[in-house]
């Protein structure tokens, strides 16, 4: 790419909080037009409440499911995209605080107690995912975090961080790769998250490069490196991870006919599906749905 580099950004979100508040919580569902590819300068601890589907950070995509929980460094892009049929909501699928990182720094050169915050910082940068125990603690730290404010807010947060900063290393990861580095530029956003609407509108039906480069005024050769740079996987694997997140869920929750779910996962044929499903998941339709129920 030229100087005009446009690789791995997001949407700026201007994060207003409250008079004297430096803590902002909130909750909303999906879909809404605060679930979309951004990213702002506050660090955010996220849990998702309900639903299965892709979380995309800087250069990962990753699945996440229900009771998940996860720290977002200071301006990484991020986007939670659940697999929904058509009208379908979650209400109130998410839960998050945000706290602008200057204010956790100088907690730490204040009180030497909170050293353990920087290094927890450094990891944030790399996305980090929370499960098991360490998760369920979080999420409940987060939910109780929304009936307080003032001094309670505060202590409710500095346990919430306290929770990632001793999670075992079998409950936490970091998912965006070392060599990641933003750069902020405006505009490409709108692009990314046109593209991702076109997808999950034809998530059943053909969906193909040239026409999602058109949707955005792009060539096809262009769209492809822009796609690649900015969500940090091919147009190609995007696709076939949501189609495929969409059958184990269907999988999971139904009892349709495979071959039925296949249709509606956008496979029409059999052999592909099969090959498809494996290579994300390690096993056939049939043995996920067996393992899964």
């Amino acid at each position: 790419m030229n100087s005009t580099d446009i690789r791995n950004r997001g949407s700026l979100e201007v994060i207003v909080s409250e008079r004297d508040e430096t803590i902002r919580w909130s909750e909303h569902g999906y879909p809404s037009a605060l679930a979309r590819w951004h990213y702002h300068p506050e660090i955010e601890l996220h849990l998702i409440r309900e639903g299965t589907g892709f979380m995309m950070a800087g250069d990962a995509m990753v699945p996440f499911h229900a009771g998940q929980v996860f720290m977002l460094g200071s301006n990484v892009p991020h986007n939670w995209i659940s697999d929904l049929d058509s009208g379908k909501k979650l209400p109130l699928r998410d839960v998050l605080c945000q706290i602008h990182p200057n204010r956790l720094q100088a907690l730490i050169r204040v009180f030497p107690e909170a050293s353990q915050l920087y290094g927890l910082l450094r990891r944030s940068e790399r996305a980090v995912v929370l499960d098991g125990a360490s998760a369920r603690m979080a999420a409940m730290l987060l939910e109780r975090m929304g009936h307080y404010s003032g001094l309670e807010r505060l202590a409710v947060l500095l346990e919430l961080l306290g929770v990632f900063v001793n999670a075992p290393d079998s409950e936490w990861t970091c998912v965006v790769t070392p060599e990641y580095r933003f750069e902020a530029a405006s505009g490409v956003e709108d692009r990314v998250n046109a593209v991702l609407s076109y997808i999950g509108e034809h998530i059943a039906s053909d969906i193909s490069l040239e026409e999602a480069a058109r949707v955005i005024s792009m060539s096809a050769p262009a769209f492809s490196r822009f796609f690649k740079q900015t969500a940090g996987i091919s147009f190609s694997d995007m696709v076939r991870r949501l189609r495929i997140a969409r059958a184990c869920r269907l999988l999971d929750s139904t009892n349709s006919d495979i071959a039925r779910i296949q249709v509606e996962c956008g496979y029409a044929n059999t052999s592909n599906f099969n090959r498809r499903f494996r290579q994300e998941t390690g096993m056939t339709p049939s043995e996920y749905r067996r393992r899964h129920r």
